[in-house]
């Protein structure tokens, strides 16, 4: 609607310049009448819509200077002087210049952009130091699209003046996800602001896809805790600004036990689990925001005894004892036909792998393994992986597809992970993945494997 009104706007400033190349400002005024009233007029909502002040000086910089390199300043109609901008950007450097803004009552846009002075930031109108910007779609052509959707989204620091027409109080908010590979259980202290951004967690975990310990066979299911930060809540929860997770590995039974190789995979001692991810790129630039890292692993810090391992024969097993992976993927490379953002990631992943015999009248595990050194036990895979994810509308969902391969072994994985959900609440998620090249004495089945579980997530 809004894209129609436009049109018809610049048709009649177009057709006004055809027939008089001299419009007089009585002419100006019933053009502008003529706009606005193409506007749905909600007057009587006007103390309702979303008003706040964007008080980050970095932001003010940020968007003045795009301002500047298209000349779109204007006093009284008329292009600013160059003094004026110099004065004015002094006032950005030193930090006393902040923006006024509103959306409109029934969507999304924004239809009022000011530039004002910081005192005027208790005035019920502030007065603007240039003439403001009254319709979204122009401030869109200044500022530019990713800009623009960040004003919308207020991923920044802001000062919040909508009216609120019922009591709020600072809470506790809780997400569940029930999930039968991936449960977690969030809360966070918040107020109506979303002031307050660190969440916690606690979580499980079975399997590492990143390093290709397969879900399917690796005989390990994680449990720990998670601090998330995020410097505004917003309604997809993994643009957050970094994580810290951590947690231990617990034994769990293999599944399709028909399946297994001649040699097993057992865990052979308590593993202590960690990752650390984020996007921690933007702190230096706005230009690498949606740049994610990823370090994730897990070290063994004991080893079992027999008795711990609960096995009552004579037994020849391997164990992955140390694992690690190291992973960057752009989310928002750029819009995939409305159908998602495109994400492209890659990375580099490494376990070692141990060999231990078990004898039943001996109290501790003996160590097999062929290489006595520790760093010649460990496979190195390179990873990649492309994928597009969706977190707006009525469903969301996020379709991976992942590679890694061992460039020395000659071997290497495939997978695709998706996800689907409708309006955050209700999906599924469903892994394959398959292996290629393993011919070796490797403990890995070589069958394909296929995960399916439904996914319930409360919010609340």
């Amino acid at each position: 609607m809004k894209r129609i009104q436009y049109i018809l706007a610049v048709l009649i400033f177009i057709s006004g310049g055809v027939f008089s190349q001299d419009v007089t400002l009585e002419q100006k005024g019933e053009l502008e009448q003529i706009y606005s009233n193409l506007e749905y007029n909600t007057i009587a909502f006007e103390d309702l819509k979303n008003k706040w002040f964007l008080n980050d000086p970095g932001f003010v910089r940020e968007i003045f200077n795009r301002f500047a390199v298209q000349n779109a300043f204007r006093i009284d109609g008329r292009e600013a002087g160059l003094d004026a901008v110099m004065q004015r950007a002094q006032e950005v450097f030193d930090g006393n210049i902040i923006i006024d803004l509103r959306k409109r009552y029934y969507d999304d846009e924004i239809e009022y952009f000011a530039f004002v002075s910081s005192d005027e930031i208790d005035e019920i109108k502030p007065k603007p130091l240039f003439d403001p910007i009254v319709d979204g779609f122009h401030l869109k052509s200044i500022i530019g699209n990713r800009i623009y959707e960040k004003l919308q989204e207020q991923g920044y620091f802001f000062s919040n003046l909508t009216k609120d027409v019922f009591e709020t109080k600072t809470g506790y908010a809780f997400d569940v996800k029930l999930h039968l590979q991936e449960p977690e259980v969030l809360f966070w202290s918040t107020t109506s602001q979303n002031r307050n951004k660190y969440l916690m967690s606690f979580f499980g975990k079975w399997g590492l896809s990143r390093i290709f310990l397969p879900g399917w066979y690796f005989p390990e299911y994680i449990a720990g805790a998670r601090l998330t930060y995020f410097d505004a809540l917003g309604d997809n929860e993994k643009n957050y600004n970094y994580s810290i997770a951590a947690g231990l590995g617990l034994t769990a039974t293999t599944p399709f036990e028909s399946e297994v190789p001649n040699v097993p995979l057992y865990k052979s001692g308590q593993s202590f689990y960690f990752k650390v991810s984020g996007d921690m790129f933007k702190s230096f630039t706005d230009d690498m925001e949606g740049l994610f890292l990823d370090l994730e692993g897990f070290v063994t810090i004991d080893e079992y005894s027999r008795k711990d391992i609960g096995l009552k024969r004579d037994t020849e097993f391997y164990s992955v004892r140390n694992a690690f992976s190291v992973h960057v993927v752009y989310k928002n490379l750029f819009n995939f036909f409305d159908f998602g953002n495109f994400k492209v990631g890659g990375g580099f992943a490494s376990h070692d792998i141990n060999k231990y015999r078990l004898r039943t009248t001996a109290a501790k595990l003996l160590d097999i393994s062929e290489n006595t050194d520790q760093f010649d036990r460990f496979e190195h895979l390179l990873l990649f992986d492309f994928g597009i994810e969706n977190k707006g509308g009525l469903i969301q969902h996020d379709l991976t597809v992942d590679f890694g391969f061992n460039p020395i072994g000659g071997y290497g994985f495939m997978g695709v992970k998706m996800n689907a959900m409708l309006s955050s609440s209700f999906g599924v998620d469903v892994k394959f993945y398959d292996s290629f090249g393993l011919e070796g004495d490797y403990p890995w089945r070589t069958a394909p494997m296929i995960v399916f579980s439904p996914v319930l997530r409360i919010n609340y």
